[in-house]
C-alpha cells in the first residue's frame, strides 16, 4: 500500500485576478514506506507547489491526496489535517530562519509538544532525534542561534524527525551549504532514512545530491512530471534532462560529450565510479586512442 498518492493534481493560483498561473496539472504520484525519493526541476517547475499538497498546506484546485489511504480533503477527514502535518513532516528551505526557542531542546521539542505528548516522550524524542542527526546531547541548553549555519540546520531538521513522522520531505536541505556541510546533510538523512525504515522525500536542484541518496527520482517540468523512475532509468535520458533546463551531473556532460565525438560509450554515467569503470572499458576496447 500507498503510504501517500496523489492523483490527477492541479493547483491554480490567482484564480479569477490577471494573474492566474496554474503551478501543478495532472500530477499522479505514489511513494511507498521506506525509500528515498529525489524530486527535482528547475525553478518554478511546480516542485514546491506539489510537496505542499503532501500535508495539506495547500488544498488542490483538482485532484486527490491521499495519506495511509485516506484522502486528506473528504468530508470524512478534512478536520484531521492537523493530524496529516504530523504524519507527514515538511521541512522547509532554509529552515534555520524559522528557529525561534531559546535553547537547542525547547527547538525541538516544540512540536512534540504540541501533539500533547508527556514530558518523558518529549525528552525520549528530543535526544532520538539529536543524535539523528549529530547533535550532542550535552548540547541541549545551547542557544540554537549560536551555532553555525549547518548545525542550525540541523537543528531544524531535527525538529521535524522529532514528531516522528512516517514520510519526511526535506525542501532543498543543502541550500547554501559548502560541499563539506552538503554532504554532511546527504549523509544524515541517508543514515536516519535507513534507520528509521521511512519514507524521505527530497528536493533539491543538485542532480549529483539526488544521485547520491534516491532510490527513484521525479522529475518536473512546467508544472507536469516528465519523468518518474529509478536513478538509472532517468539519468539515462540526460540530453532530456538537459534539454528541460536541468544541469546534469559533470561526469553525465563528459561522457554525452564525448559521445557527440563519435565514440561508443555509455551515456547512463553519473557517478565518478561508474565514469572510471567507462573509461577503462574505453582504454582496454582502444576506443581513446
Amino acid at each position: 500500500m500507498a503510504i501517500i498518492e496523489c492523483k490527477n493534481l492541479k493547483f491554480v493560483y490567482g484564480i479569477g485576478t490577471p494573474f492566474e498561473t496554474c503551478a501543478i496539472d495532472g500530477v499522479d504520484f505514489c511513494a511507498h514506506s521506506n525509500e528515498i525519493i529525489g524530486i527535482i526541476g528547475h525553478t518554478g517547475s511546480g516542485k514546491s507547489t506539489f510537496i505542499q499538497h503532501l500535508n495539506g498546506l495547500l488544498k488542490p484546485t483538482q485532484g486527490e491526496v491521499f495519506v495511509d489511504d485516506k484522502n486528506i480533503w473528504s468530508k470524512e477527514n478534512k478536520s484531521d489535517i492537523r493530524n496529516v502535518r504530523f504524519t507527514v513532516g515538511l521541512c522547509f528551505q532554509y529552515p534555520e530562519h524559522q528557529i525561534f526557542e531559546e535553547t537547542i531542546f525547547k527547538e525541538i521539542a516544540f512540536g512534540p509538544k504540541q501533539m500533547g505528548l508527556n514530558d518523558d516522550e518529549i525528552k525520549s524524542r528530543v535526544y532520538e532525534s539529536m543524535e539523528y542527526v549529530g547533535l550532542k546531547q550535552s548540547d541541549e541548553n545551547k542557544s540554537p542561534f549560536d551555532l553555525s549555519g549547518g548545525q542550525k540546520r540541523r537543528v531544524a531538521i531535527a525538529s521535524i524527525i522529532a514528531m516522528k513522522p512516517q514520510v519526511l520531505v526535506l525542501d532543498e536541505p543543502c541550500a547554501g551549504l559548502d560541499p563539506k556541510g552538503r554532504d554532511v546533510i546527504l549523509g544524515l538523512v541517508k543514515d536516519y532514512q535507513r534507520k528509521s525504515g521511512n519514507t524521505v522525500l527530497f528536493v533539491s536542484h543538485s542532480m549529483e545530491d539526488v544521485a547520491k541518496i534516491a532510490d527513484r527520482v521525479m522529475v518536473f517540468n512546467d508544472g507536469k512530471v516528465a519523468m518518474f523512475g529509478t536513478v538509472d532509468e532517468v539519468y539515462s535520458r540526460g540530453r532530456e534532462l538537459k534539454q528541460i533546463g536541468l544541469n546534469v551531473p559533470e561526469i553525465t556532460d563528459v561522457f554525452l560529450k564525448l559521445k557527440d565525438l563519435g565514440i561508443d560509450c555509455r551515456t547512463d554515467i553519473y557517478t565518478v565510479e561508474q565514469g572510471i569503470k567507462e573509461f577503462q572499458r574505453l582504454k582496454n576496447k582502444e576506443e581513446l586512442k
